[in-house]
């Protein structure tokens, strides 16, 4: 496998712009696709006799949005709205909803692993999800990324099982500390290969708030134990609630 550490000259030089407690985050140099593996460490899924699975393959996104993010909503012709001028005030999140596929769970605070990596939530609490938060928080300019698992064993499904049947134009409801909700529309979710992971494009500046989540997904290796791939919804703000 590839080094998949991206420095900042591989990345044009571009820095993330998200910002913590009034600070920029540092460069995604240290972006390690072991981060995003790390969805799926530990999770053996459950084989009954070799080679079947005791629930079903995860959702597959459909396979013409692979390598391409899509279009955001903020970039369209004629897609400007009031919601520009009304952006969500700056707050960590607290939980996500997303309706279209009947996801409703706790956002916790993630950051990196003593090994760089990118810290995602425990298995043993395969229902909630991680932000990671040393970038922008859901509603600032750039890109938000919260975190889930796709399945783990001994539970089964876990909290973004379903990622891969999002839409563009679904909904995501992010409820932050402060009593704002911010909500985005879904305009792509495509499934990439951990070897080929879009660092760049899931974690780069975005001048406009967005938003990524990122579960396993794609061909599962039961003699490794994990998922080959990452299944990656692509979103814009659109507004915010109280």
């Amino acid at each position: 496998m590839a080094d998949p550490r991206l420095n900042g000259r591989q990345l044009n030089g571009r820095r993330m712009r998200g910002r913590r407690n009034g600070r920029r985050s540092p460069g995604i140099s240290w972006l390690n696709l072991v981060a995003v593996t790390l969805i799926g460490t530990g999770i053996v899924v459950a084989l009954i006799g070799r080679s079947t699975l005791r629930w079903s393959p995860p959702p597959l996104p459909p396979a013409s949005a692979a390598g391409r993010p899509g279009q955001s909503p903020r970039d369209l012709p004629g897609s400007q709205s009031r919601a520009a001028a009304h952006r969500v005030p700056a707050a960590d999140p607290a939980s996500i909803e997303i309706p279209a596929i009947g996801v409703s769970a706790k956002i916790i605070d993630r950051g990196l692993n003593r090994d760089g990596s990118i810290a995602v939530p425990p298995l043993r609490t395969p229902f909630v999800t991680s932000w990671y938060d040393r970038g922008p928080s859901p509603g600032e300019s750039g890109a938000a990324v919260i975190l889930g698992h796709v399945d783990a064993a001994g539970i089964g499904p876990a909290v973004f099982y379903k990622l891969g049947d999002l839409r563009p134009g679904n909904r995501i409801y992010v409820r932050l500390r402060n009593g704002h909700t911010a909500i985005f529309e879904t305009y792509s979710v495509a499934l990439y290969l951990k070897t080929r992971f879009p660092t760049a494009r899931v974690y780069g500046y975005t001048s406009w708030p967005t938003l990524r989540l990122v579960t396993c997904g794609g061909e599962f290796d039961p003699r490794t134990g994990h998922y080959l791939g990452n299944t990656v919804a692509f979103a814009s703000y659109v507004g915010e609630r109280r």
